[in-house]
């Protein structure tokens, strides 16, 4: 029953998501569909769970984590449920961590080459890459992992797949093919110097004002985070709009989603609030988040900042005419101020009296 009870929460928490070829977002039970040909109408529920174990049972934990040195060996155990009321015969086989859409932590197709943990990946008692359950049947599978001797240190990540491949009918009432798949993650440290480290990369800032030169305007960001190191990482962000008058403003995007090495996600926010007088400098904060218990040492609080320029124009016009008033006033009044007394003097006859 608490086997039962801890498959059907983690499905429930992530749901099942229609994705683009094979991607599944990273989780610890990650569901994803594949359709092979078509889109289906009504695809049947997925009544099927995967997770890690012991030889006998599951144990709770959320996906597979280990520290191994180049040319390392583990043994573990993978638990497949079948929760519906009939037979049911599920695929079973390792894959590679991808990054897909947007640098999203994903997993690639079951005919996709194998490089990485999914080559390294063994799973026994299924010859055949598939395996039959009975009605509410639980099978434990054997699970190996091999590390080559020239892997790289660093972070790796790969999956055990188990799905169900399905025919369905589209809209034109055509059979198509589509795969339901849990994919419980696996991911492995190979020992060696690590070296976590995001960059922000292409920071580009755009403002939009008012006509209004005491109204705030919208600064709006976009930048790339790209995982330059060898870890698996995240982060926490802040994006802050500072203008020559006026306090800070900040804005917190949503948080950068897990990235694979050599994975970059791309992030388009905007701040509120800039007063536009002539320069405001957009900075991007970003602090390093890696998997929750991991050790990351030498994490560093990323930055990066751009200038530009926002001229208040309508103040600038409203300056000038003013100051041209002033000129005009200034020069009338010299104007007046030099022009020639009249000295015009009416002549008396000499002799005659006033």
């Amino acid at each position: 029953m608490r086997f039962f009870m801890s498959l059907i929460a983690g499905l429930l928490l992530i749901g099942l998501a229609p994705v683009a070829g094979a991607e599944a977002a990273v989780g610890a039970h990650s569901a994803s569909v594949t359709v092979v040909s078509g889109k289906p109408v009504n695809p049947p529920r997925a009544e099927f769970g995967a997770g890690p174990a012991s030889a006998k049972k599951v144990d709770g934990r959320p996906y597979f984590s280990y520290l191994s040195q180049p040319g390392g060996y583990v043994q573990d155990h993978i638990a497949v449920r079948n929760f519906a009321t009939r037979p049911q015969m599920l695929n079973v086989y390792p894959v590679d961590a991808v990054t897909g859409s947007n640098g999203l932590f994903s997993f690639a197709a079951k005919s996709a080459q194998r490089k990485q943990v999914g080559a390294w990946l063994k799973i026994g008692k299924v010859p055949s890459g598939t395996v039959r359950l009975k009605p509410r049947a639980t099978v434990i599978l054997p699970v190996s992992l091999r590390v080559p001797r020239n892997a790289s240190p660093g972070d790796h990540a790969g999956a055990v797949i188990v799905s169900l491949t399905s025919l369905v009918k589209n809209k034109k009432n055509t059979l198509v093919k589509f795969e339901q798949r849990i994919a419980t993650r696996v991911i492995v440290r190979v020992s060696g110097p690590l070296h976590p480290r995001l960059s922000i990369q292409n920071l580009h800032a755009t403002y939009s004002g008012h006509l209004n030169p005491f109204a705030g305007g919208v600064v709006r960001v976009s930048y790339g985070v790209g995982n330059t190191g060898n870890a698996l990482l995240g982060a926490s962000q802040q994006v802050t709009g500072q203008g020559l008058i006026g306090s800070a403003v900040r804005a917190k995007p949503a948080g950068v989603p897990l990235l694979l090495p050599g994975g970059a996600y791309k992030v388009s926010t905007h701040v509120s609030g800039i007063l536009p007088f002539f320069e405001v400098t957009a900075t991007v904060r970003l602090v390093p988040v890696g998997l929750r218990g991991d050790a990351n040492p030498g994490i560093h609080v990323t930055t990066a900042s751009v200038t530009l320029w926002t001229i208040p124009w309508l103040l600038i016009a409203i300056v000038i005419v003013l100051i041209l008033g002033i000129i005009a006033l200034i020069w009338r009044w010299r104007r007046r101020s030099l022009r020639p007394l009249d000295t015009t003097v009416s002549e008396t006859p000499e002799g005659a009296k006033a």
